[in-house]
């Protein structure tokens, strides 16, 4: 753990709740996913330079900032493709799928009573369909989809709305993400990060909960 990490009394770290990212971490974008994407210029082999302008549009849409079917119509028109804003979107949501190994982590810690939250840029259309197709309404404790709460990782901003609407002190809370910014970020107002991409393999993910205390959930 981080020797910056607050003990009590008896020298454990007292995790209270957990707080998982999404993508790297809980879900992983399906095999060629990246290439249906760059492809939606309508060109045969994937247009680096159309990904690029794909991924720009979306970024104030992250935030809640705009619509993504607005600033990806422009992409679209700009690159002449014969996709529709409909058609494009519907491929950028639908690239992810759930690792269930992640999800019955989880499952393993909301068993023992430790609230689980997920907290996650997303736009308004990949929330939707995280939140009510893979149900993580049903799987989580809480939500936060940065669209939603109008600041992003690594934005410190976006840690401090996650605290407000939780009863929890930071120090309480531990926070997994796979991109060491977003980790520094949570750590700076004082919440325990740690770093773990999905390619670990779920083992690392149970060490990293035996680490803070949480040996209960692991197998």
């Amino acid at each position: 753990m981080d020797g910056q990490d607050e003990q009590d009394e008896d020298g454990m770290v007292n995790i209270q709740a957990v707080l998982f990212d999404a993508d790297g971490v809980l879900q992983h974008t399906v095999e060629g996913g990246r290439e249906k994407i760059a492809t939606l210029d309508g060109s045969a082999t994937p247009n680096e330079d159309f990904l690029q302008d794909f991924f720009k549009a979306e970024t104030p849409c992250l935030r809640g900032d705009a619509d993504l079917a607005d600033t990806i119509a422009d992409v679209l028109k700009k690159w002449d493709s014969p996709y529709t804003v409909e058609q494009a979107i519907e491929t950028h949501t639908k690239i992810v799928a759930m690792n269930p190994e992640s999800i019955e982590v989880v499952h393993d810690l909301r068993k023992l009573g430790v609230p689980t939250y997920l907290a996650t840029n997303q736009h308004e259309y990949r929330a939707r369909y995280m939140s009510e197709v893979f149900r993580y309404a049903d799987i989580f404790d809480g939500e936060f989809y940065s669209c939603r709460l109008g600041t992003k990782k690594p934005e410190p901003d976006y840690f401090h709305a996650v605290l407000k609407s939780l009863p929890y002190p930071p120090e309480r809370l531990l926070f997994i993400d796979d991109r060491s910014q977003n980790v520094a970020a949570a750590r700076s107002v004082g919440i325990h990060g740690v770093e773990y991409e999905i390619c670990q393999g779920v083992e690392a993910l149970r060490s990293i909960l035996r680490e803070y205390g949480l040996e209960n959930c692991t197998r």
